[in-house]
């Protein structure tokens, strides 16, 4: 199996025998309770879609490894007593019957999380700004702005580029701008809705929808995409090193080779070995933990490197 797969037809196609019956047999399983969901590559698995990530799966050496997050797996524990189990995963023995029914609960389980997800803050307050929601659509509709969905609600963007989003909230109704602090704002109607962690973003607030002037809103969306046009953008600034604390920078000042090696990690890989130490509450667990993931280290791979394949 090589990582030269860009479908989940190509993936499957790469194994031979029980391996590919067994994965088709979960896709066919996936696609009857989820026919709208869209399929992709995802982490370099298999992933279905729906409003989110609804599940992954991906075969190794020995099992099938199924995806569906660790609050799901937390929900099913009595039922997965015959599976071994981690954070957000579920192995499936090759030796093993597939669970038809299990993840079939599991699926629609899922398309709960998701839907509950999508209406969530962003979108609950919206049956009471129906006239708002009309005044922003129709200057969004007379542009080049594409309606995608992300992080629980629909975000409007150029070349792949975000450049707003709107909805409804209890006290008020709010359209923001990614890139919002690039732009004149003419009226001064743009504030930082959060100045410790926003930099970039601006918020347009409305008290009611007799308060939004279509003339002067289409003005601003005109900026901020000309802003991308412009290639004129705040860029986010680089994440710093997590910093080694404890036990486990003790023991990596002692050791020179496991040192260097886990310095030759990618930042990301660092963090989680970082936060799986630090995770463990007592001293003895610490270091149980940190024997585990010196071989790991030392051959340069990350702590969730199997869930990526």
């Amino acid at each position: 199996m090589t990582d030269n797969f860009t479908t989940i037809d190509e993936y499957i196609d790469g194994f031979d025998g029980e391996k590919r019956d067994i994965l088709k047999e979960l896709r066919k399983l996936i696609q009857k309770i989820a026919p709208e969901a869209t399929e992709t590559i995802n982490y370099k698995m298999p992933t279905f879609r729906l409003n989110g990530n609804l599940i992954h799966f991906a075969m190794f050496k020995n099992h099938l490894g199924v995806y569906p997050g660790a609050e799901t797996i937390e929900h099913f524990k009595a039922d997965l007593t015959n599976y071994k189990t981690s954070k957000g995963a579920i192995q499936i023995q090759l030796n093993q019957s597939l669970p038809n029914d299990l993840i079939q609960q599991i699926i629609v389980y899922r398309i709960g999380q998701l839907k509950d997800q999508k209406t969530g803050e962003w979108t609950k307050y919206n049956g009471n700004w129906v006239e708002a929601n009309e005044k922003i659509q129709q200057v969004v509709n007379e542009t080049e702005l594409v309606k995608e969905f992300k992080w629980g609600g629909d975000v409007y963007t150029y070349n792949k580029k975000n450049v707003l989003a709107f909805s409804g909230f209890k006290n008020h109704f709010a359209l923001w701008f990614y890139n919002g602090v690039l732009l004149k704002d003419s009226y001064h109607v743009l504030v930082n809705a959060n100045e410790e962690k926003t930099k970039a973003l601006r918020q347009w607030r409305f008290n009611s929808a007799d308060e939004i002037d279509v003339v002067k809103v289409r003005e601003y969306v005109l900026e901020a995409i000309q802003l991308v046009k412009d290639g004129k953008e705040i860029k986010p600034e680089k994440p710093q090193p997590k910093e080694i604390k404890g036990l486990l920078k003790d023991i990596l000042n002692q050791e020179d080779t496991l040192f260097t090696s886990f310095k030759t990690l990618t930042m990301s890989k660092q963090k989680e070995y970082i936060e799986y130490i630090e995770e463990a509450k007592q001293e003895k667990t610490k270091l149980a933990r940190i024997e585990k993931i010196k071989p790991m280290i030392l051959e340069g791979k990350g702590l969730n490197d199997k869930y990526r394949k």
